[in-house]
């Protein structure tokens, strides 16, 4: 029995990632009930990428040093409950394995047991007929199968887990009464059962086949009209509802306790998840009013990465759209917009702002044509937008849309220009009106990006150091600092801020939320009536984009 080395490790959720890629839409169609709250499929996706970024293909790296590196980006990326959760997974993952060379069928076994105890511990009250239940049926059916054949291989193993989560995933909606009344399984038990299925098809090198049955059997149902009026009728029910705010954030600190916030948070809140060390203690929390939960997470340490999103705004926006959404229809839409974008949280926004797809990319890491028509063709759209939001990227996206008559490109040289690009974008209008509206929207925001210099240089009379912070105004080197903020605010001045105007911060993947909550307030101090609004963008190399309009 071979065990399974870094390598494997590393491959085998690398394959789970692009499989989940693949289905996050119909992971996603599955969140009918009672609101989005991020979709499912996105936020696991965006917490695998996560996962996957901390944990680069690297030589003699053991089975331990992989997992402990896909735990931890997964940490820092985790996106909603079931993001949370999937962090926990491979925390756990991770800590039964730590140390070792390679994973054998029994530290396979004890790390698929950890990572159920981790993930039921992260919930402040568990809930069966859930991801947890499908991670808790895998684990024990694999333990089952070593108890009972000790002389087993691990990636035999893999298969039983597998063949349990999507046994258990099926029984989800007779064991969540809302499951029931929606007609759909667990969302996030479908992650999991499409995580399991793509490592396991690399690692045993088959083809998709078993994870493509596993996803259509969650819609594949003799009563397929009832199943999409019940669910129609539960979002119809709930639109009554109040629903609140789903609130996250990041609580940093010294001798944080994690079981003791986690106790805090479920007495204040309908949903809990808590997560983290002594040091970061990640929250997601469904409440009425998030600010108690705010004021007690400064009493404990400093918060970052605060995402509050209205759940009951968001419910009436789903239950409105549903009915034409990708999941009830099998039309593709007439026009549609693909974006480039740098980050996670970027992609996300993107995303939310109504792109039907968003190619990974931007500085250092341009896609390519081949990419870009891929994306465009997965859309299926009649006609395509692309922002390219960078200007290395414009003239491939230009060469893509060559290819093809049905390819639009509207010339956005930057991530802020190509949000206020999107936001012109009405998909009631014909194509040649959105061009026109979105190219026009380019001139209207002034763009900012603050870097590190990577060398010394001198340009246009502004002398450089290398590792000094600068400032990009429009694409144009126009400030030097000591420190990102430094040369952040310098920028800014260089703008014509008034009190009408309104700025965006998108800060880049270091945790700087502190810095530029200061930089906000003291363009509001100076500015009385500006709006200033605080983005997690995830872009690499940058530590902050900034708009002006």
């Amino acid at each position: 029995m071979t065990a399974l080395t870094g390598h494997d490790v590393r491959r085998a959720f690398d394959a789970a990632t692009r499989s989940l890629e693949k289905h996050r839409d119909a992971i996603n169609s599955l969140n009918v009930f009672p609101v989005p709250d991020g979709d499912t499929g996105t936020n696991m996706l965006l917490t695998m990428r996560s996962a996957m970024e901390r944990c680069p293909p690297a030589d003699g790296a053991t089975a331990g040093e992989v997992a402990g590196n896909l735990a931890d980006g997964a940490f820092w990326g985790a996106r909603g409950n079931s993001g949370v959760i999937l962090s926990q997974f491979f925390k756990g993952f991770a800590q039964a394995i730590e140390g070792s060379q390679v994973c054998a069928a029994d530290c396979l076994a004890r790390a698929f047991n950890q990572a159920t105890d981790a993930a039921y511990s992260a919930v402040g009250q568990p809930v069966e007929g859930t991801m947890l239940t499908v991670i808790r049926s895998l684990s024990q059916a694999v333990q089952d199968r070593l108890d009972g054949d000790g002389d087993v291989d691990p990636r035999s193993l893999w298969q039983t887990a597998f063949d349990a989560a999507r046994e258990a995933l099926a029984l989800t909606p007779s064991q969540l009464p809302v499951l029931q009344e929606a007609g759909v399984v667990d969302a996030g038990g479908m992650g999991m059962v499409v995580i399991l299925g793509g490592a396991l098809c690399e690692l045993a090198g088959q083809d998709q086949g078993q994870v493509d049955a596993a996803v259509a059997e969650g819609f594949v149902n003799p009563d397929t009209a009832h199943r999409i009026a019940a669910a129609q009728s539960y979002l119809d029910d709930s639109m009554e509802t109040r629903w609140g705010y789903c609130t996250q954030f990041i609580i940093q600190g010294q001798g944080l306790d994690t079981d003791r916030i986690r106790r805090e948070f479920t007495q204040i809140s309908d949903s809990a998840v808590v997560v983290g060390n002594d040091d970061n203690v990640r929250v997601h929390i469904h409440v009425l009013d998030p600010g108690p939960a705010l004021s007690y997470g400064t009493t404990i340490g400093q918060l970052s990465q605060i995402d509050i999103q209205n759940m009951s705004q968001q419910n009436l926006d789903f239950a409105g759209q549903r009915a034409t959404s990708p999941a009830t229809s099998s039309e593709a839409p007439a026009l549609a917009v693909v974006a480039v974008a740098p980050g996670d949280g970027l992609a996300y926004l993107f995303r939310e702002a109504g792109c039907a797809a968003v190619v990974s990319g931007g500085q250092t890491m341009n896609p390519s044509v081949t990419e870009l028509v891929a994306a465009i063709d997965a859309v299926g759209a009649g006609d395509t937008i692309i922002l390219p939001n960078n200007k290395n990227v414009v003239a491939t996206a230009e060469l893509a849309a060559a290819t093809n008559p049905q390819l639009h490109v509207v010339p956005s040289h930057t991530v802020p220009q190509g949000v206020t690009a999107l936001l012109a974008f009405n998909p009631g209008d014909d194509l040649e009106a959105n061009l026109k509206s979105m190219s026009a929207a380019l001139s209207q925001v002034v763009s900012i990006e603050v870097t590190q210099a990577v060398r010394a240089s001198t340009v246009g009379g502004l002398a450089v150091s290398a590792g000094q912070h600068i400032g990009l105004i429009d694409g144009a080197l126009a400030v030097a600092g000591d420190t990102p903020e430094i040369a952040l605010r310098s920028a800014l001045a260089h703008t014509e801020l008034s009190p009408d105007k309104v700025v965006t911060l998108y800060l880049g993947p270091e945790d700087r939320w502190a810095e530029a909550k200061e930089v906000a307030q003291g363009l509001e101090e100076l500015y009385p009536g500006i709006q200033v609004d605080l983005i997690y963008g995830g872009q690499p190399h940058y530590s902050y984009f900034a708009s002006v309009e």
